[in-house]
């Protein structure tokens, strides 16, 4: 059985120190992604450990970022434009009509968050006319 000669003495504390006391080395996994969230009461982004670059890649595309201020900007972006679109709603809702508005306000009412679009309701096609046949003109 073949002994390390330096380890010759040593705790067993003190040969899982030594495994931690080499130079610094980069490793670029595992990463850490954050991600803004809208329910964070203390304003802190959740976390994600990406072990591989394909993990990373994956996550980044579902809106995770690289550091905790990007994350917090994305959120806040996103924040704006459902207020934006909710504000805009709002401006061409004056030009409805009294029932029209009325559902609008009904389907708000169903959420807690802004309603950017109030979708339009299916409506039973109308039975089409039949149109005449016109007889062709000789010359």
């Amino acid at each position: 059985m073949p002994y390390d000669t330096e380890d010759l003495g040593l705790s067993e504390r003190a040969k899982a120190l030594k495994k931690w006391n080499g130079p610094y080395r980069y490793q670029e996994f595992p990463k850490t992604l954050f991600r803004g969230t809208a329910s964070s009461t203390t304003g802190h982004p959740e976390y994600r450990v990406v072990a591989t670059e394909g993990e990373e890649l994956d996550a980044l595309a579902l809106g995770w970022a690289v550091t905790p201020g990007d994350a917090t900007n994305q959120q806040r972006l996103a924040e704006e434009a459902v207020g934006v679109a909710a504000a805009e709603r709002a401006w061409t809702d004056r030009a409805l009509s009294r029932a029209a508005q009325a559902e609008a306000a009904a389907v708000e009412a169903t959420t807690a968050g802004h309603v950017a679009e109030v979708r339009e309701r299916p409506r039973r096609p109308r039975p089409s006319r039949a149109r005449k046949a016109v007889p062709a003109r000789e010359p």
